[in-house]
């Protein structure tokens, strides 16, 4: 049976609008301030280190056993596969065809962005490619954090086939990239993935671990985890040179984990669950987003609002209810149909966390 965590589906809503509001203050410096796009609140990108913590977790906690013998492996890989590239290609796909399409109508519009074919189709197949506004993103620049979601999936896949210890397999695997990227400065995908914040899927994986193997703590331990994370991240004034792993992604882990021992508490308040359905819909919400900002914050400006709060609300209220419509009329029909069609009545009985 499916295991629900009500707790880390709301900290993943959070986590997409940490990422909302930042490319926000930076929609605001661009066409309301004047101070350029790298005028921003750069602490949102924690958004994605809390992703990523939850990416992990999730994984670890949807394969709690996997089979022992050789073919059933191949199988449950192949499943889990399956699942991931159902749950994150149709509607990434959507939306990078949709930047296309308005990037070749309305050039005029996009700020940093433009279309060459060879990157817009290593866009679409998640290889890591030099964009030509000379940074390594896909068309939908929001797309980079998938590039790192599917390459997690794919070694996290290949230790479930070849029935190898999930956490081990994946930091030798994950470490090996960190430092060949040293010996190989000259590699774009090196240089891509061989950032520390690849190691943050491991430390959702060993949330998970805990909670399988160990007792959890009572949930107001849960509470001040979570506090505490938070505080991790954003009460700290880090600096330029700290290690995005040591300070986002420790901060993150620290909250997911307080979010799972919260998890009793949190199931019991019926607010939750309409707070668990933004969680669903937080991928629609991350994905869309980046067409919303945009076009809210310039038609504030046009009907003469510019206080900087105002906008902010405003569009994360746009953003929510977007986000949700995204989720409820497109990802969830076209998730539903993929799977009926993909997928047998025996695949279907391998349960996965994945939403």
């Amino acid at each position: 049976m499916t295991r629900q965590f009500t707790g880390v589906q709301i900290l993943r809503f959070v986590a997409a609008m940490l990422v909302v509001v930042m490319h926000t203050t930076q929609a605001i410096s661009i066409h309301i301030t004047g101070t350029g796009p790298d005028h921003y609140w750069a602490d949102g990108s924690a958004g994605v280190d809390i992703f990523f913590v939850i990416s992990g977790f999730v994984m670890a906690m949807s394969t709690p056993t996997p089979p022992a013998d050789g073919p059933s492996r191949l199988h449950a890989a192949w499943i889990f596969m399956k699942r991931r590239l159902l749950r994150i290609v149709p509607l990434y796909w959507f939306y990078t065809l949709l930047k296309a399409a308005l990037l070749l109508a309305l050039p005029a519009l996009a700020v940093r962005s433009s279309l060459t074919p060879g990157h817009f189709a290593a866009s679409l197949m998640f290889i890591p490619a030099m964009s030509p506004w000379g940074l390594i993103e896909p068309t939908l620049p929001v797309g980079w954090t998938l590039n790192f979601e599917m390459l997690f999936y794919a070694i996290f896949a290949l230790a479930l086939a070849l029935g190898a210890a999930r956490i081990k397999f994946c930091l030798l695997i994950f470490a090996l990239l960190f430092l060949s990227a040293r010996y190989f400065p000259d590699s774009v995908a090196l240089t891509f993935y061989g950032r520390s914040i690849v190691f943050e899927f491991i430390l959702g994986a060993c949330i998970a671990h805990l909670f399988l193997h160990y007792r959890t703590m009572a949930p107001p331990v849960g509470l001040l985890a979570v506090m505490a994370g938070m505080v991790f991240m954003f009460g700290i004034d880090w600096g330029v040179g700290a290690d995005r792993l040591v300070t986002w992604g420790g901060g993150a882990a620290v909250a997911v984990l307080g979010a799972v021992w919260l998890e009793p508490w949190t199931a019991r308040v019926q607010a939750a669950a309409r707070l668990s359905f933004l969680g669903d819909a937080s991928y629609s919400i991350y994905l869309s987003h980046t067409f919303v900002v945009p076009a809210v914050v310039l038609m504030l400006k046009k009907l003469g609002v510019l206080d900087s709060l105002v906008i902010v609300l405003t569009v994360a209220l746009t953003v929510i209810v977007s986000g949700c419509l995204s989720y409820v009329w497109l990802e969830r029909p076209m998730t539903t149909y993929l799977k009926r069609t993909l997928f047998k009545k025996r695949e279907l009985s391998y349960q996965s966390l994945g939403k």
